[in-house]
């Protein structure tokens, strides 16, 4: 395996993947080619090279020639790059924005006399701890049988999907809406998307770094978490499930569910 260059260094530490890195270098190198001659070029399987096409697009780094077959080439470097750089510079805005709208908000709540009050509330008020994740899992079930309006799951690749199938296609004859937000890393994971997506549900993949807080929130009023937390890097995860119906801990589940839904790219089998 070869080692990474100058260039390859500093285009991953812009953030580019592997496949976009090989693919943007690849095109600098010819004047423009197609995803079969890209393919040639490089290791990279033929149908991920149209999303890392479209990611580099909308990066700014490349652009589509008309005609068929579809040829791509590389955006004069310190154009495309200056583009990139904007695009960051707003998306780094954007969440700045958001954050300073949650920042009032929860100014607002810290000197409101009934938030201030439940300050007050105990911490084994707070939160109900289980034991095992099958205690979670049972208590998961219970909550999503009572929802009235919305399920809300944040998980890794949603393992536990066969445990929870029949509710969860009895739930989405209603009119109940069902959320999932996963991650795509294996056939499983990428099948029970799909069945998912065919019982109604909305999946969207997690573009974010995977996560280590998972659960389901109900209702916008009920949620039930776990957090994978390792004391020493490198060593086993520990973790402690808990549920809460406190209206901040839920709060705060939901505005980090919905901030991960927006950022996330729509599944469609």
């Amino acid at each position: 395996m070869s080692q990474p260059t100058n260039l390859d260094l500093k285009l991953k530490s812009l953030g580019l993947t592997q496949y976009e890195i090989k693919t943007f270098k690849t095109l600098i190198a010819f004047a423009s080619l197609t995803a079969e001659e890209i393919h040639t070029h490089t290791d990279i399987p033929t149908p991920r090279i149209y999303d890392t096409i479209d990611s580099l697009q909308k990066k700014g780094l490349v652009q589509i020639l008309s005609g068929r077959p579809k040829r791509f080439e590389a955006v004069e470097p310190n154009i495309g790059l200056d583009s990139f750089i904007r695009q960051k510079e707003r998306e780094y805005q954007d969440e700045l924005d958001k954050m300073r709208v949650i920042s009032k908000e929860l100014t607002d709540l810290l000197t409101d006399e009934e938030f201030q009050s439940r300050l007050k509330i105990k911490p084994d008020e707070l939160l109900e701890a289980y034991t095992t994740l099958k205690d979670m899992e049972t208590k998961t079930m219970e909550i999503i049988q009572n929802a009235r309006k919305e399920i809300c799951v944040f998980t890794n690749v949603f393992y536990w999907f066969d445990k929870a199938q029949e509710t969860i296609e009895r739930i989405t004859d209603s009119d109940i809406v069902v959320r999932v937000l996963m991650n795509i890393e294996d056939t499983t994971s990428r099948n029970n998307a799909k069945k998912l997506v065919e019982m109604g549900a909305q999946v969207r993949i997690n573009t974010e770094s995977s996560t280590l807080a998972r659960g389901t929130l109900i209702d916008q009023e009920q949620v039930i978490f776990v957090i994978w937390v390792s004391p020493i890097k490198g060593e086993k995860y520990i973790y402690r499930p808990h549920f809460s119906s406190n209206t901040g801990i839920v709060e705060l589940f939901s505005n980090n569910f919905e901030y991960l839904w927006e950022k996330g790219k729509e599944f469609t089998g």
